[in-house]
């Protein structure tokens, strides 16, 4: 590829859309409707933001940050990735300073309390808002990836925990990634044939070139934390065999469930469903040697509501009926 002239239709392409930008239908597409939006203050005064009529609908939407105007310290109940095309602003995520310049971004989950200086007339930044089924839909095929550090990246701005997750990352200069977002960018604003289809085409590939950027340093780290979060996903199942689902298992820990399955298949080369099945078995095993329960009460207790499926299952695993393992092992018992 030849980058010189990559480059030259990308300042291009940005003349273009500044030049729509400054335009008065490019001035109404970019308004921010404050009578849409659907705001409320939390108990520590910080504004929630909630995606409007028009997030929901769009499921993304891309807005130039307004110049001149003082937004006070939000959040979100939808992800945002800031991209700074020109200029320099002061970001503050979570009480930390960030100096975006030109190439930086930052991406940001629903949880992040930010804000921003008053941006000047040479400021071109850009937010991308996205709702989380938009990366339901669109994202989740990352997870099928086996590589540590995509599953991370998504599960870390898309899980039902509380944590305060940013990605904060440089874009290079004439680099491939540099493209994609010029591409996102002017796809939304100018409007071409098909330009969502492309939109999430390279949002998809945005995700995995930041994967591959971080990959090199962080994946031991993550590996390392992964081994224990796959010892907890276990000993919690040990504790709550019965009722425990994949969904229900994902909460606790503060997952996304696609992420904890993929985690558990890449730790222990097993789905969760194998998993949970060994821990019940286990269990039925010791009450029948055990215990005097009755077997369809074993059943119940484990967490069955199917008895043939639990007599499959069991003979799977042990090579006999429940009811011959508990006679042959009562038998062993007395001889012993």
């Amino acid at each position: 590829m030849d980058f010189r002239s990559a480059t030259g239709n990308m300042q291009k392409n940005y003349d273009e859309l500044k030049r729509y930008l400054n335009k008065k239908e490019g001035i109404e597409k970019n308004r921010l409707d404050y009578n849409k939006m659907a705001l409320r203050e939390d108990e520590n005064h910080i504004m929630i933001s909630y995606p409007n009529e028009d997030l929901r609908k769009e499921r993304i939407i891309i807005r130039q940050k307004y110049r001149n105007i003082q937004i006070p310290k939000h959040r979100h109940e939808y992800i945002e990735l800031s991209f700074m095309l020109e200029g320099e602003l002061d970001m503050y995520i979570e009480g930390k300073k960030i100096k975006m310049k030109s190439g930086d971004l930052c991406l940001m989950d629903k949880n992040v309390a930010h804000s921003t200086e008053i941006a000047g007339d040479d400021v071109w930044m850009f937010n991308i808002l996205m709702t989380a089924d938009f990366f339901d839909t669109i994202f989740m095929y990352l997870f099928s990836d086996d590589n540590y550090i995509s599953n991370y990246i998504i599960n870390s701005l898309y899980s039902e925990s509380k944590k305060k997750n940013y990605i904060y990352y440089h874009i290079p200069e004439h680099s491939f990634v540099e493209q994609l977002m010029e591409q996102i960018i002017c796809e939304y604003f100018l409007e071409n044939p098909r330009n969502k289809g492309k939109m999430i085409s390279c949002l998809c590939i945005l995700f995995i070139e930041i994967s591959r950027a971080t990959e090199q340093n962080d994946e031991e780290t993550i590996r390392k934390n992964n081994s224990k979060i796959q010892k907890d996903v276990v000993e919690y199942l040990k504790e709550h065999y019965k009722d425990a689902t994949l969904q229900s298992v994902a909460k606790h820990m503060c997952f996304h469930p696609n992420y904890l399955s993929t985690l558990l298949k890449m730790e222990t080369g097993r789905g969760f469903k194998d998993i949970l099945l060994d821990i019940r078995m286990k269990e039925a095993e010791k009450l029948l040697r055990k215990t005097d329960a009755k077997i369809e009460d074993i059943v119940e207790q484990i967490g069955y509501a199917n008895e043939s499926y639990f007599y499959k299952c069991f003979r799977q695993k042990y090579g006999e009926s429940p009811f011959k393992y508990r006679k042959n092992h009562k038998e062993l018992k007395k001889e012993q």
